[in-house]
């Protein structure tokens, strides 16, 4: 008769017969700040032993590699698109040399992967088939903005975009700012940079006098603004956010 740690033995055994690499989730910086300043060294280290990357853009991706002490030929490179319209199918093709073995990466246009980001479906593809997925340490606008805000970081919700159509985004509005007084929660929320203002106008003339909106816009940038006032004082006093790039957030 198999015993239970036999049974367990012969399932590490399996298991490890089975090659398995890992995907690195690799953050980048947020706009025109010194990456030497928000990303750990250990970073460049893992970014370096790497060829193969998942990105949404090829351009954007090779001039951040290239600034994290990247010295290999983009000739040898493989990259792999990923964007809103990668077809879900492809998925599979990006991570074939992973199931075999090899370490690739997934980097984000800005910030995170995953976050606001189209890069979830190829982790949770690497979860399926086993693929150790292992994140680094990076800047996360929504996370950074919310430290910076003031407001409650135990009870928070991100809505990512609002919808575009100026009836529906004021009825979402209505229904976060109701949250922010019934759950005590943190409502945070972005827009495409060139809507910005269209948004702050909706904002100042559907919530509250009294509720509190925080705006943090290029953030961990040179030009970086992070500012918690009362809808009230906004409305005395609006930015110009044109096409900068924002995280908004309510409460009370």
């Amino acid at each position: 008769m198999r015993t239970s740690s036999q049974n367990i033995k012969n399932s590490d055994k399996n298991s490890s017969q089975k090659p398995c690499g890992s995907l690195y989730l690799i953050p980048v910086g947020l706009g025109s700040e010194n990456i030497n300043d928000i990303l750990p060294k250990g970073n460049y280290d893992k970014i370096k032993g790497l060829d193969e990357f998942i990105v949404e853009n090829v351009r954007t991706a090779r001039r951040f590699l290239r600034t994290a002490g990247f010295n290999k030929s983009f000739d040898e490179i493989t990259f792999h698109i990923l964007n809103k319209h990668t077809p879900d199918e492809e998925i599979p093709g990006f991570l074939k040399n992973a199931e075999m073995g090899k370490n690739i990466g997934l980097l984000s246009e800005a910030g995170v992967p995953c976050i606001a980001d189209p890069g979830q479906v190829v982790v949770k593809y690497a979860h399926e088939k086993g693929i150790r997925v292992k994140p680094l340490v990076g800047p996360s606008s929504i996370l950074l903005a919310l430290m910076a805000s003031g407001f409650n970081g135990q009870n928070f919700v991100f809505h990512g975009y609002l919808p575009i159509e100026t009836k529906h985004r004021i009825q979402k509005i209505r229904e976060i700012e109701q949250d922010i007084y019934r759950k005590e929660q943190t409502q945070i929320f972005m827009e495409t940079p060139y809507r910005n203002n269209a948004l702050i106008e909706d904002l100042i003339n559907t919530c509250k006098p009294d509720t509190m909106l925080c705006i943090a816009s290029n953030i961990t940038c040179n030009n970086e603004i992070i500012m918690t006032r009362n809808v009230l004082d906004w409305k005395n006093q609006l930015p110009n956010l044109d096409k900068q790039p924002t995280v908004f957030l309510l409460y009370k």
